[in-house]
């Protein structure tokens, strides 16, 4: 769990690594508006125009249906290549993040082969999930109909048949997804696609691994339940210093949607969000260490410091 902070390599990485996390969040947020500015603009258009009240339900849904069938294509391309461009900017981080781990560097940010080759990564992980959800609808069905079988057909029998279907579903999904795990660090690690090559990293490591991820995730969901409230409170008080009450807001919305059309409250809420979504980055940051442990101290050999019993 604490192999973030007990990584090795040359120092200053992990405010570097925030400050090109905040950047890249806000690029790409620009970059989102720009491709999408035609949409936002006309949901923005109606809104000023239901403050007015100068138009009705049936007009809103008359000239939606047009604008938004006119710029169906624009649309349908930019979120194709905001979508693309994405996955590249998660394959350059994850890239800088596996290269502090399992080789010892310094932060780095660019495009070239540990990029694409987490992308491959990225591509067999979605396979896996495709096979697996296949694979248990199947186990699904064959265990359903071998309970109802046994139950006569009866109907408790189906509702029994669920949650035994379910936790084996999840408890395979689960083994699989931890055994795969260090499968980025290795592809770092070894500079070639890895990842059915993975099991044998995390072999005999299964539950610290597992027990890892758990604690992690406790702790992440603390935290996020944390930051997201903090944040719903620092909307919530832009509002409120703004508004005397909510009764006012009620009394007259279209005070309420020329405020948030505002410049400055867009700005505000802007700066709120980049924060926490680089917090996110940072925490992505710590919940890929123990994956990535298990592949530098992989038992066959071939990481930086091979350590059999790390995870003794």
């Amino acid at each position: 769990m604490l192999h973030f902070a007990q990584a090795r390599g040359p120092g200053g990485f992990i405010w570097k690594y925030a400050l090109a996390y905040l950047l890249a969040v806000l690029l790409m947020g620009g970059l989102a508006y720009v491709l999408f500015q035609p949409l936002i603009g006309l949901f923005t258009n109606v809104l000023l125009q239901v403050a007015q009240e100068a138009m009705s339900g049936d007009d809103i849904e008359v000239v939606m249906t047009r604008e938004i069938s006119g710029m169906a294509g624009r649309i349908v391309f930019s979120y194709i290549g905001l979508l693309l461009l994405t996955a590249l900017v998660w394959s350059m981080f994850e890239a800088a993040i596996q290269r502090r781990y399992v080789r010892e560097e310094g932060f780095s940010i660019g495009i070239g082969a540990d990029e694409f080759r987490l992308l491959l990564v990225a591509f067999m992980w979605l396979l896996f999930n495709i096979v697996g959800y296949l694979a248990s609808a199947i186990i699904a069905a064959i265990l359903g109909a071998v309970i109802m079988g046994l139950g006569g057909g009866e109907n408790f029998a189906l509702g029994f048949s669920f949650p035994i279907v379910f936790l084996l579903a999840a408890f395979g999904w689960l083994y699989c997804t931890v055994r795969l795990a260090p499968a980025a660090g290795l592809t770092i690690r070894d500079s070639r696609l890895q990842f059915l090559n993975a099991w044998g990293a995390s072999r005999g490591r299964f539950l610290p691994l597992f027990f890892a991820y758990v604690f992690l995730g406790i702790i992440f969901w603390i935290i996020f339940t944390v930051l997201y409230s903090g944040g719903a409170a620092a909307t919530f008080s832009i509002f409120m210093a703004n508004f005397g009450s909510i009764e006012q807001i009620e009394a007259n919305p279209a005070e309420l949607i020329f405020f948030v059309l505002q410049g400055r409250f867009i700005a505000s809420l802007v700066g709120i969000y980049a924060v926490l979504l680089t917090i996110n980055g940072l925490l992505a940051y710590v919940w890929a260490g123990p994956a990535s442990l298990a592949a530098k101290t992989d038992p066959r050999g071939g990481g930086i410091a091979q350590a059999p019993d790390v995870f003794a």
